[in-house]
């Protein structure tokens, strides 16, 4: 009994601590709720302030918890014990890949995973005991919970980011047509990206989000070279890296730009056939598996399932 009460010491502390975290949080949402509220109120009473949306209702309660979790992950990413600069830059890589801007998700990712590395083994702990499991199972549980906490943000940062690149390689190509439309109406690079931009942003806003992005360092960095290695290095897409080669060599060496965007369209649009095709062909490999689980023991059921029944009633008959 002494063995397991120290065992589960520490953990019980640790979980103790996760649960005040937890209320915190919890006062913190009730606190900015409250705040929105008394606002509402001041509004309609004086007529001062601004008046908060419908949207606003639902945000400033998520806001708020960013905003805490943003802070303790900005206490993480200060320490240089936990995360190496390289791989703070790795991270930040990742989630300007996913749409984010590094300079706000990053401390937000790390807060959440600390945030998680302490609730998540808490509510395991606190599970065990009520279920009453073994010692061998708590330990399990809470190695799934700090496996979770760690491994949790990173996933779902994973799952937006190929979520993100999936949209922009969908609407790279139709961005295309787009500008080759402007450029043939008369319209140069800048005011072409600008008008495409403002089109697609309820279409396809990762793919407008990219092309704005791209406009401005256009406008802003002295050297329009580095605008166009950016915006094909960026998210590390060859679609974007073959259109940013083929935008810079027009622009070198004095190309008409319409034929250089129709042929990259071209060009996009012929991959991704390609690619449909390739997976039109791997479609039968990957039906044989359900074929054979679902399907053939459904026939052999309707085939010789009568002829089975048949068979133990002759050798019942014949039995007797």
């Amino acid at each position: 009994m002494t063995a397991t009460s120290s065992m589960f010491g520490l953990p019980t502390l640790v979980a103790a601590f996760a649960l005040l975290l937890g209320g915190a949080f919890a006062l913190l949402l009730r606190d900015s709720r409250a705040r929105y509220m008394q606002h509402r109120v001041d509004r309609f009473v004086f007529g001062t302030g601004p008046e908060p949306t419908a949207a606003a209702t639902t945000r400033v309660p998520v806001r708020a918890a960013l905003a805490m979790v943003g802070r303790i992950g900005d206490r993480v990413r200060r320490s240089t014990k936990l995360y190496s600069p390289r791989d703070l830059e790795a991270l930040g890589a990742v989630l300007q890949a996913s749409g984010f801007n590094p300079t706000r998700a990053v401390p937000v990712v790390l807060g959440a995973k600390i945030v998680l590395v302490l609730l998540l083994p808490a509510a395991a702990l606190i599970y065990g005991e009520v279920a009453g499991l073994a010692a061998r199972e708590r330990l399990l549980l809470l190695g799934g919970g700090v496996a979770a906490g760690l491994l949790g943000p990173d996933s779902v940062v994973g799952f937006l980011r190929r979520r993100y690149l999936k949209q922009i390689r969908f609407g790279i190509s139709d961005a295309l047509d787009l500008l080759v439309v402007c450029t043939e109406a008369g319209m140069g690079l800048e005011s072409a990206l600008e008008q495409v931009a403002r089109e697609m942003q309820h279409s396809n806003p990762p793919t407008a989000l990219s092309l704005s992005s791209f406009l401005d360092e256009l406008r802003m960095l002295p050297d329009r070279r580095e605008a166009f290695i950016n915006f094909g290095t960026r998210l590390g897409l060859p679609e974007l890296r073959r259109t940013a080669t083929m935008l810079a060599q027009s622009q070198r060496y004095g190309a008409p730009l319409s034929q250089a965007l129709r042929a990259v369209a071209t060009e996009l649009r012929r991959d991704r056939l390609i690619r449909m095709e390739e997976k039109a062909m791997g479609l039968p490999a990957m039906l044989v598996f359900p074929l054979i689980l679902f399907i053939l023991p459904t026939l052999f059921i309707v085939l010789i399932g009568p002829a089975a029944l048949q068979m133990a009633d002759a050798f019942k008959g014949f039995t007797h």
